[in-house]
């Protein structure tokens, strides 16, 4: 049995994943530890593992949504873009030396650490301190297929005074004096990418990374959830209902987003569910007009269920989300904030599963039209069947697994 450090920062999209990793190789036998953020700590507990402080500010719907501005990279308004550069920001690099510390207090007799691109620089200080292998993970394939992508960015990073500098001080204050290993720990060949081969193939920017295919979280009593029978009613009585699933992406304007999604589902003749999501939606945001019985609210559950159960889902296009839905052969309605959730429209318009809408200055009436005539269409839901048969196929997380046992 080793003992085995994961460490990951970021909102639930970028954590979930490595808690998945992380359960596999506690049920194979090892001792695994969760340095997560504290909001993610119930998540790491539910799957056995033991969450440890990861030493950065707190990540959670309330932090979220008081930066909401720097999740929306569509701003014109010269005022909400003066008030984004006065932010502060959310960033990896605020508390870093305190993550050091953490994770050394965590790791002086682990025998593997494996990190996400948030806890790069951290995990690989920490493992040249204590001469431990080191094991890159990356779960958002944005980051490595854009041309001017994560690895390009890091490397010209490495060049920058500013950049590099911090590293080298970093370093000192370790007392590593060496010469510096970063290129050991930036090969492609050191990289696990979890997702699928069929809709990522092999391109220019990430060969040869070791890819296996999509890794599904799970809580372990969700293997005997059942939904309560209001919930059950509502996503069998008729036609499916639409879902609308935003995550953790922020979203501020919540009456005047509500109410435009619900109205195109009513001129669809659609129920819609919204789950919740870090935007905290709920029944105080809904006009005064709607039927009340055609909308339902819902927190987290299991999105097997809720996707397999739904016509289609309108969502900010987040790749855990995107992925749970293929994986449930459900159509899909983009309308993205970030770059990264361009990037995954461009893929679902391309996989010939869904539509990508501007998420400024929607209408009901346009969001009506698309899901109509683009998303809720025949084609659409045989695509997806075909790409859910290739998922489901795939076994990404076992295959994560023996990368790690075979090469680490």
């Amino acid at each position: 049995m080793a003992k085995i450090i994961i460490t990951a920062y970021g909102t639930m999209g970028d954590i979930l994943p490595y808690l998945k990793l992380g359960q596999e190789m506690k049920a194979r036998g090892h001792d695994v530890y969760a340095a997560v953020p504290q909001e993610m700590h119930s998540h790491s507990l539910s799957v056995g593992l033991n969450p440890v402080i990861v030493g950065h500010e707190p990540v959670n719907s309330e932090k979220v949504k008081e930066a909401a501005l720097l999740w929306d990279h569509w701003l014109t308004n010269l005022g909400d873009l003066d008030a984004r550069k006065k932010m502060p920001g959310s960033n990896t690099w605020f508390n870093i030396e305190k993550s050091i510390n953490c994770l050394l207090n965590t790791c002086y007799d682990a025998e593997l650490i494996i990190c996400n691109p948030q806890q790069e620089l951290v995990a690989a200080i920490v493992a040249e301190k204590l001469s431990i292998p080191l094991v890159r993970v990356l779960v958002t394939p944005a980051l490595l297929y854009q041309p001017n992508n994560w690895w390009k960015i890091t490397q010209q990073l490495r060049q920058n005074s500013r950049f590099h500098d911090s590293y080298h001080k970093l370093r000192q204050k370790q007392k590593l004096t060496g010469s510096e290993p970063w290129e050991t720990y930036w090969q492609y060949d050191h990289l696990i990418f979890a997702a699928s081969p069929y809709l990522y193939p092999s391109s220019p920017w990430c060969f040869p990374a070791n890819q296996t295919g999509f890794w599904f979280y799970e809580y372990p009593q969700w293997s005997e959830w059942q939904p309560d029978a209001k919930l059950k009613d509502f996503m069998t009585a008729g036609p499916k209902p639409l879902v609308l699933s935003f995550s953790s992406q922020p979203i501020r304007n919540r009456e005047e987003f509500i109410a435009v999604h619900v109205s195109a589902a009513m001129k669809l003749n659609r129920r819609i569910l919204i789950q919740g999501g870090w935007s905290g939606f709920n029944e105080s945001h809904l006009p005064p007009e709607v039927d009340r019985d055609l909308v339902m609210f819902a927190g987290f559950m299991p999105q097997d269920w809720l996707f397999s159960h739904a016509a289609a889902v309108i969502t900010h296009g987040g790749i855990g989300t995107i992925a749970r839905a293929l994986r449930n052969s459900c159509p899909m309605l983009l309308e993205p904030y970030t770059y990264e959730q361009c990037f995954n429209a461009h893929k679902v318009l391309s996989w010939g599963v869904g539509a990508a809408m501007f998420p400024t200055n929607l209408t009901a009436v346009g969001i009506a039209s698309v899901l109509e005539k683009k998303v809720l269409t025949e084609h659409c839901q045989q695509r997806a069947q075909e790409i859910k048969v290739k998922i489901d196929s795939e076994s990404g997380i076992d295959k994560a697994y023996n990368l790690i046992e075979a090469r680490f």
